[in-house]
């Protein structure tokens, strides 16, 4: 009877363990199938399906699925490797200076007072436009030295045109007429002497015809300075009221449509720099713009202390994005590689000692471990690890890479092709 009941236990055990196998065996193709068609499910299914690829397959073992709402939440953009061009280059690090020959400093050539500030720090002035007003008493004596030679000046001529006639009729001997041309052309030096004074203290051929009458309390001896060239004001220091020398800067213009690019060249490294050769230029306020310069000079002396040589670079700089005094880099183009294998430069991601890329396989993505041959300042040269028209991950790769150390997936895992 007990060896007949433990039959009986035995059989219903079996059936349990048959049915718990089947459940499970269901359960695993109703997974799989649904990786292989759908690549949009939830975080929690895309982890379910890397989970059940990877009891199957090998190769899917390390692939990160994300939703496609992931996707859209990091940003995920791919392009493809292809076959072209990379610029051979090295970079240095460099920094923005004005274009000496666009830098004027403003003072006034004589003593006076501030009668009127027109420009403050920061506004953009045109070649000619007003700046200041000042009032000088040496301005006043200038001008009256000026109209009294001009007045002179203007009598002699009317004198010696009067001789002239006289002598035309023989009314006057020879002498008589050479000495009105003489006076007259003693004239003429001191009034272009006295006009030559006042040009030379900032006094302009306008302001000679037509004195600046704003303050009747000082017309002949008030003085209007102008901008000596076109560009911003990035220094005023000067106010109204204050009194000036010829010692004082009243302001700085300087004109950045073009600036300069200081930097130091590695003793080993200039035989690869020459005139006009072509440089980009990067900046850290603006990462993603490239600014196009070329060297327009490269000292002629080493620095001993540094073991460098200084060259400069001229750039462009229409929208006045880089400012004097920012670090820059610059990759300095020595040449051209064609028909090589290339990906953007912020593809790439550093781990450890590693530069790795995360590539598009079916509905997920894998890491490849890459070796690099050139690198310019957008582009990378891939020589190993990578095949032309893989779809790599441009942006959202630091999520990926966040996302594969959390998933366990084994860091330094990756195809080599």
């Amino acid at each position: 009877m007990k060896t007949r009941h433990i039959f009986i236990f035995a059989i219903i055990l079996m059936y349990f363990f048959s049915c718990a196998q089947h459940r499970d065996h269901s359960h695993d193709h109703t997974h799989e199938h649904s990786g292989q068609d759908d690549c949009r499910g939830t975080d929690e299914h895309a982890h379910e399906q890397a989970d059940s690829h990877g009891h199957d397959h090998d190769d899917d073992s390390h692939l990160i699925f994300v939703s496609d709402e992931w996707k859209r939440l990091i940003g995920l953009e791919t392009v493809k490797a292809e076959i072209r061009y990379v610029d051979k280059l090295f970079s240095v690090p460099g920094r923005i200076i004005p274009h000496s020959d666009h830098v004027a400093d403003v003072s006034a050539f004589v003593d006076g007072s501030v009668n009127s500030v027109f420009v403050q720090t920061g506004d953009r002035v045109e070649k000619g436009d007003e700046l200041i007003c000042i009032t000088s008493p040496e301005i006043g004596l200038l001008r009256a030295e000026y109209e009294k030679a001009k007045a002179e000046l203007d009598l002699s001529r009317q004198n010696l045109q009067r001789r002239k006639k006289l002598y035309d009729e023989n009314v006057i001997s020879d002498r008589a007429f050479q000495e009105a041309e003489l006076e007259f052309e003693l004239k003429k030096v001191q009034y272009e002497y006295a006009k030559k004074r006042l040009t030379a203290v900032g006094v302009d051929d306008k302001q000679l015809a037509e004195p600046p009458a704003e303050h009747s309390d000082a017309v002949g001896a008030t003085l209007h300075i102008y901008a000596p060239i076109q560009g911003i004001i990035t220094e005023r220091q000067v106010r109204k009221g204050q009194k000036i020398s010829p010692r004082d800067r009243l302001f700085e213009i300087m004109d950045l449509t073009t600036v300069w690019c200081e930097a130091d060249i590695f003793e080993k490294d200039v035989h690869r720099v020459h005139l006009g050769q072509e440089v980009v230029l990067r900046v850290s306020a603006y990462p993603e713009k490239r600014y196009s310069g070329h060297i327009i000079q490269i000292d002629h002396t080493l620095n001993r202390e540094t073991r460098t040589v200084r060259v400069r670079i001229q750039a462009d700089n229409k929208n006045f994005e880089l400012k004097p005094g920012m670090f820059a880099s610059a990759f300095i183009i020595t040449g051209r590689k064609d028909n090589a294998l290339v990906i953007p430069r912020d593809a790439v991601l550093q781990d450890e000692s590693l530069n790795i890329v995360y590539v598009k396989e079916g509905c997920g993505f894998h890491k490849h471990i890459i070796r690099l041959g050139l690198q310019s300042d957008r582009f990378v040269e891939v020589i190993e690890g990578l095949m032309p028209g893989a779809e790599i991950v441009t942006k959202g790769n630091y999520q990926l890479h966040s996302q594969s150390r959390m998933s366990g997936v084994d860091p330094h895992a990756g195809h080599v092709h």
